[in-house]
């Protein structure tokens, strides 16, 4: 009976780390632009900028990457808005890296449909800013992707915001790299599993013995 139990539970754990381990398979992984809408920037030029205003442009998506699950296909459109007051779509990265001035939100679908699995993306950290080239601008800024049916659950994000503008260009042409990391769910990592149940099969061999050990002893 004892070693029923033991088995039973071996199973378990090993077909709940299988399933997590396809869980952690899944990634964000797509590149998205910014057309039309009066964008703006501030200082004398983009590479000496601290902030970024989208204004009214309109994001679509321009390649999804292989393995990607964010759902999205070319020319998805995507929401881009910050917690500016009132809310709009200026990108605060300042000076240096640090904390975003506002925090900047992306979802998707726009449009949700009957069972939209629903994305949710908070950039709140200015992880690099490179200024290195005249007139344009490389931000990398850091945060966590959730959606609705709990595939990513504050997964870590990365959002790669490039804007680059040519001598006598009105607007700045932006393109953003939307990467996430591996999925980090609240549950103990693999090699733990494996642990607990080699543990586990060790704590029943062992009662299984002292089993045996004592009814030897009470039949001498």
């Amino acid at each position: 009976m004892k070693r029923t139990v033991i088995a039973a539970l071996g199973t378990a754990v090993i077909a709940t780390f299988v399933a997590n381990s396809a869980a952690e398979a899944a990634i964000i992984g797509f590149s998205f632009g910014a057309f039309d809408g009066s964008m703006t920037h501030d200082g004398a030029s983009l590479d000496v900028s601290t902030v970024l205003d989208l204004d009214s442009a309109t994001f679509l998506v321009m390649e999804v990457n292989p393995g990607d699950s964010s759902g999205l296909a070319d020319v998805d459109p995507v929401t881009v808005s910050s917690a500016t007051s009132p809310p709009g779509a200026a990108i605060i990265y300042g000076s240096t890296p640090g904390s975003l001035g506002a925090d900047v939100a992306l979802s998707w679908p726009v449009t949700p449909g009957p069972g939209a699995d629903i994305f949710t993306e908070k950039l709140t950290t200015v992880v690099s800013i490179d200024r290195g080239t005249p007139d344009a601008i490389t931000v990398v800024m850091s945060g966590t992707v959730s959606d609705s049916m709990g595939h990513f659950m504050d997964s870590p994000a990365l959002l790669q915001l490039k804007a680059s503008q040519d001598l006598g260009a009105v607007f700045p042409t932006v393109t953003f790299t939307n990467e996430s990391g591996i999925i980090t769910p609240s549950i103990p990592e693999p090699s733990t599993w494996v642990m607990m149940a080699l543990g586990f099969g060790a704590l029943g061999y062992a009662a299984i013995r002292r089993g045996k050990a004592n009814g030897a002893l009470r039949s001498i």
